[in-house]
């Protein structure tokens, strides 16, 4: 299965609403935003970062507005990352599209609070054109990622 249909695979068994877009490719949050018109900060902005000492795999989901903290992430983590260079081996996700669940790719996820100011969010599926928006609550009853101020 591609990582879009892992993702709709993973929704529709744990039985939770979404709606689906298909749209043209998006490379950037501000991008994304623009086309599914909604705020930026609604974006669930999911970065795959790589240990530095363990070459361990993490995702942090963070809100699209903000940038990645990395001093909070190396206290997270408990040693300094970097982005993974090798995203595409790893989760079949070209740059752009990972989608917020860790749990399908067997990745440890933390998302930052501040996602939770959103009641729905949005983020690409898996794919630079297909989009998913969905109730926070039910993404993380879904997902149950760690809680950590990863961003600023």
């Amino acid at each position: 299965m591609s990582p879009h249909e892992q993702v709709i695979a993973k929704l529709n068994a744990a039985g939770v609403p979404f709606e689906t877009a298909h749209h043209e490719p998006t490379r950037t949050s501000e991008d994304a935003s623009r086309i599914r018109g909604v705020e930026m900060h609604s974006g669930a902005k999911a970065l795959v970062v790589r240990g530095h000492k363990t070459g361990a795999h993490y995702l942090c989901v963070i809100p699209a507005d903000l940038k990645l903290d990395s001093k909070a992430v190396k206290t997270v983590f408990g040693e300094p990352v970097g982005f993974a260079s090798d995203l595409e081996a790893v989760t079949g996700c070209v740059p752009g599209s990972m989608p917020p669940f860790g749990s399908i790719f067997g990745l440890r996820t933390v998302v930052d609070p501040r996602l939770g100011d959103n009641e729905t969010i949005n983020f690409n599926a898996g794919s630079l054109t297909d989009s998913v928006r969905m109730r926070y609550d039910d993404w993380r009853n879904v997902e149950h990622p760690e809680v950590a101020l990863i961003a600023k």
